[in-house]
């Protein structure tokens, strides 16, 4: 039986959990001519009927608010209203005695007692006075030219830009506009030749301090894509029109950067101070810093207070108030003995979850101990930190320096697993005792980013009808800014179908949370796809029940296996096919009928390809090997073997389960102590990548466990003889102490050679005896492809790496 309605489902839970704390002043945008006031016609009969007024030495901020104005008035009504500069006296250089829309901070503007530096940060007005309409906020004073039809001169996404926000809120809430994509094909509006206005003021402030998804990946030009990675990178959509949708949708306000910040210490400082970083790591690289090493912690503050003073690096990860401390991205701790004693051999909190406290009392200290000594020289300044993986949660103490903030790691797409929603709301609970200022970098990048790794097509992650109710909780939290990672495509460009509904729930109701989420999803299907809106809203609805059933995710299942084994069955492709069948019947004119197109080719066709794509691989067998007991080689040097008598892991395919013509093959014996492989791949080791670790670089990754679809194990190694270990589903730490002896041979100039000395009595918990049975799996992962994540398998995965449902058996005579 399926799912409820998931908003249903989740009014329901959050009503009994959940009242929100509404800080915001609003304006509701269904407001009655009754209650109007002052009323100003803009436009008649597709004439001008206004000016729009700015200063002569207007800020660019208001030069590109008049332009956005001004396009989108002509938009609704056909007239193009005229631009004009006031001359000193509050008067425009033609006298002209229309009504006046002014824009910014001007002589027209003070005379009425507004003034940009007397609104708060990013607070703006809209004001309504006779025959006048005032768009006006906190700006940057930065008077500069603006080109609004090539982009040219537009400001920076995280400048003050009140102004900019008053006039995009006079056009959604009194003309009617909203923005569902990039580019004119998202902008719907009720055209009009004669355009009037009226209303009470609105004077406010978006509600989440920080607004933002990241600019750096860019939207394909036909707003389609795949996610599937090709030789041939889609042509990306201007900037100017990517710009131009982030603005309209508010995104920016206080500029908190923060990511991994510390990589650029392996150029600056490797060869000087060695012993900043991990040990206990046998590789030219330690994957990690020493986080208890006096000097580095001397650096950090060294480079914290140098940025603070004006002397930033490229490297340093900081902007405004902000200085960034985040490790890398790994989970490979430094082991002397001061590092260790920092950290928990298993989580206290979060434990089997992604977010936990292993680490928290370690790098978080580490951060405090930053923190105290860079209030003594910037007492106004901030150090910003994650609240991310092992360190998910605050210190044991539950102490923070009162210049630190926050942001939380969270899997919002991901709340259908009750365990998922209940740790990160214990991580966002736990988190507010301490007062550290709180924001959030949420993943709306998965599944999609496993997609893109993994080679195949992923059922549609719908879920914006959560989002409401997510947001009152992340509210009642005290979090004060969002940021989301989006959905990905390749080539490093994100999907603008995948995440459109969700990312205009999200920052709608991020800017204005009194507004009703529910009302702002009908809203989108009515006036965007017309009269095709019932059969797609019903299609969106149905694939996010079929996406919010806990039960379409059976433990142990990933990739295109879960995509379309468990969610887009055959049965609920068809239902969704006829869906599809009426809304493309419904539709008959534009802009309708081009947005139904684009749907059908980006998300229904995309579907129909996955799904097509897995019935055809699930079909690729997992295959099976008997490992032949060998006396113990001499000098326990596995090369010395008779790797002719050996078990063959061969059939290798890539990921997706398609035949592949990479050359590569797999050995395997054991001497009843030790399980021996060998792993050729006939390439020439000039050609293989080192980028700085071992999941970036050329590498193999081995995965064993007692069953399918069960706990496994992690070993992943790379050219250089570089290694790491981790357990899945078993206590007692992460780190798997695998006993793996290596040797990495490259020095074939056509083959790369790895042999790997594995004790049996670590493989798995209990050991491996021989005459048992186990499973096991090798996927060769390549750098060199113009595909970033090419990789084949001895059993294919059906989606990404680590697929524990797809290992082949193993055998021990």
């Amino acid at each position: 039986m399926e799912m409820l309605n998931p908003r249903i489902v989740n009014r329901r839970f959050l009503g009994a959990v959940i009242a929100a704390n509404l800080l915001s002043v609003h304006a509701g945008w269904g407001r009655s001519e009754s209650d109007a006031g002052l009323r100003l016609e803009l436009t008649r009969e597709g004439q001008p009927a206004a000016s729009i007024v700015i200063a002569s030495d207007a800020s660019r901020i208001a030069r590109l608010a008049a332009a956005e104005l001004q396009y989108h008035i002509a938009k609704i009504s056909g007239a193009t209203l005229p631009v004009e500069e006031t001359r000193g006296d509050g008067q425009t250089r033609d006298h002209s005695a229309r009504p006046r829309i002014l824009v910014g901070e001007s002589d027209a503007t003070r005379a009425l007692g507004f003034r940009s530096a007397d609104f708060k940060h990013q607070e703006y007005l809209v004001h309504f006075a006779p025959n006048t309409v005032v768009l006006i906020g906190r700006d940057k004073p930065d008077p500069g030219v603006v080109n609004h039809a090539t982009g040219q001169g537009f400001p920076d996404m995280f400048d003050e830009q009140g102004t900019m926000y008053a006039t995009y809120d006079f056009l959604e809430r009194f003309c009617g506009v909203r923005w569902y994509l990039p580019s004119d094909l998202g902008i719907t509006f009720d055209p009009r030749p004669t355009l009037t206005v009226a209303g009470a003021d609105v004077r406010r402030r978006p509600a989440m301090q920080q607004r933002f998804v990241g600019k750096d990946y860019r939207y394909p030009a036909d707003l389609c894509g795949d996610t599937v990675a090709t030789n041939k990178s889609s042509a990306r959509l201007p900037d100017r029109e990517h710009l131009l949708w982030l603005y309209r949708n508010r995104m920016g306000g206080t500029y908190m950067k923060v990511n991994h910040s510390l990589y650029g210490y392996y150029g600056r400082f490797l060869k000087t101070h060695p012993e900043w970083f991990a040990k206990g790591y046998d590789q030219e690289q330690p994957p990690q810093m020493c986080y208890t090493s006096t000097g580095l912690l001397a650096q950090v503050v060294r480079d914290a207070r140098d940025f603070f003073d004006g002397k930033a690096t490229n490297v340093m990860v900081a902007a405004g108030d902000y200085f960034a401390i985040v490790p890398m991205d790994n989970r490979s701790w430094c082991k002397c003995a001061d590092c260790q004693a920092l950290l928990l051999t298993e989580a206290t909190r979060g434990a089997s979850h992604y977010a936990k406290n292993d680490a928290s009392d370690y790098i978080l200290g580490f951060v405090n101990r930053v923190a105290r000594e860079v209030r003594k020289t910037h007492p106004d300044k901030w150090i910003i930190t994650l609240g991310y993986s092992d360190y998910s949660y605050p210190p044991e103490d539950g102490k923070m320096e009162p210049n630190v903030t926050v942001g939380l790691c969270l899997s919002p797409r991901f709340w259908f697993s009750a365990g998922t929603r209940d740790n990160e709301q214990a991580v966002m609970d736990v988190w507010q005792t301490v007062g550290a200022p709180l924001s959030l970098w949420m993943y709306y990048c998965f599944p999609s980013f496993s997609a893109v790794q993994g080679g195949y097509r992923m059922f549609p992650a719908f879920f914006a009808s959560q989002i409401a109710g997510q947001n009152k909780v992340f509210r009642k939290a005290g979090v004060v800014g969002m940021k989301y990672e989006p959905s990905y495509l390749a080539h490093s460009q994100q999907s603008a179908l995948l995440d459109q509904l969700e990312f205009y729930v999200t920052w709608r109701l991020a800017d204005d949370p009194a507004l009703d989420g529910e009302a702002l999803i009908d809203e989108f299907f009515t006036r965007y796809y017309g009269s095709a809106a019932a059969p797609m809203q019903r299609f969106y609805e149905r694939c996010e029940e079929i996406w919010w059933n806990p039960t379409n995710h059976p433990s142990g299942v990933t990739g295109a296996e879960l995509a379309w084994r468990y969610q887009g069955t055959p049965e609920r492709m068809r239902e969704l096919g006829g869906y599809m069948d009426q809304a493309l019947k419904a539709v008959t004119n534009d802009p309708y009928r081009a947005r139904v197109a684009l749907f059908e080719k980006g998300i229904w066709q995309y579907m129909r390809k996955g799904a097509e794509d897995y019935r055809i691989a699930a079909e690729a067998p997992l295959h099976s090997v008997t490992v032949p007991r060998v006396a113990a080689p001499a000098d326990s040097d596995p090369r010395k073997l008779d790797w002719a008598r050996a078990g063959v892991l061969d059939g290798w395919r890539k990921l997706d389960g398609s035949p592949t013509s990479k050359n590569v093959e797999g050995r395997m014996l054991h001497d009843g102590t030790n399980l021996y492989l060998r792993l050729v791949d006939m390439i020439a080791p000039s050609v293989l990548v080192d980028r700085g670790g071992i999941w970036n670089s050329d590498e193999y990754e081995l995965f064993v466990g007692g069953q399918r679809g069960r706990s496994h194990r992690q070993l992943g190694i790379d050219f250089k003889g570089r290694s790491e270990a981790y357990r899945y589903g078993e206590s007692g730490g992460k780190v798997w102490e695998s006993g793996a002896v290596i040797v990495s041979d490259i020095k074939a100039p056509d083959r790369w050679t790895l042999y790997v000395t594995l004790p049996l009595d670590r493989l798995l918990p209990g050991g491996v005896l021989p005459g048992s049975t186990f499973y096991m799996n090798v996927i060769r992962s390549m750098k060199i492809s113009v595909r970033p994540f090419n990789a084949v398998a001895w059993n294919a995965t059906l989606g990404g790496f680590r697929a524990p449902g797809r290992m082949g058996e193993v055998v021990l005579k």
